[in-house]
């Protein structure tokens, strides 16, 4: 995928964040764009891996930064403490208009993201990719508090215990209408589905 069809994809996950009250911030941009790439099979090849607040992706950071400079999406302030969200500027619009057909192909997958992880907070989407990037990396593992252990020691303030709700609720919206748990990395590249 070229990089402005998915500047045009970010920028439609943003705007479908907010319609769910959702704060679309960097890290929860982040989050959803990980779930549209792995649970929803968009080959959007960012490469994620595990930081701070569990899966993040260097280059989309980058792209971020980008689209911030090219000012289609601008910065809006929060209250302090909080980082400011993201939105959207007039022309994101034309920035769409150029791609209609992959905005359209790609519609469905941007609803159900953001109907499932749009509106949650920073810690409860760090918890949910977190599992779900590990139940991806070790394919082999079946197991909830195994799959909750790593996570634990991956991102140090998620407990065990949450780790473990989290494996299960992320099990139970990937094994839904239209969503897998993929065998192998990203399943652009060929993974086996195994839902």
């Amino acid at each position: 995928m070229k990089r402005l069809q998915k500047a045009s994809l970010i920028v439609e996950m943003i705007d479908k964040m907010k319609e769910r009250d959702g704060w679309a911030g960097e890290t929860h941009l982040h989050k959803c764009l990980f779930f549209l790439q792995e649970m929803r099979g968009i080959p959007t090849d960012y490469e994620f891996q595990i930081y701070h607040y569990g899966p993040f992706s260097f280059n989309l950071s980058d792209e971020i930064v980008q689209l911030k400079g090219d000012k289609i999406i601008i910065p809006y302030p929060r209250p302090y403490p909080y980082a400011p969200s993201l939105a959207c500027s007039e022309s994101s619009q034309i920035l769409r208009e150029y791609f209609p057909k992959t905005l359209e192909r790609y519609a469905e997958d941007i609803t159900f993201v953001a109907k499932h992880f749009g509106n949650l907070n920073a810690t409860e989407l760090s918890k949910l990719a977190t599992a779900y990037y590990f139940i991806l990396k070790d394919q082999f593992v079946n197991d909830d508090e195994d799959i909750a252990k790593k996570v634990n020691h991956a991102v140090h303030y998620i407990s065990v215990p949450d780790a473990k709700e989290a494996t299960r609720t992320i099990r139970r919206i990937a094994n839904s209408n239209k969503n897998f748990i993929y065998v192998g990395s990203n399943p652009a590249s060929g993974g086996v589905v195994c839902n």
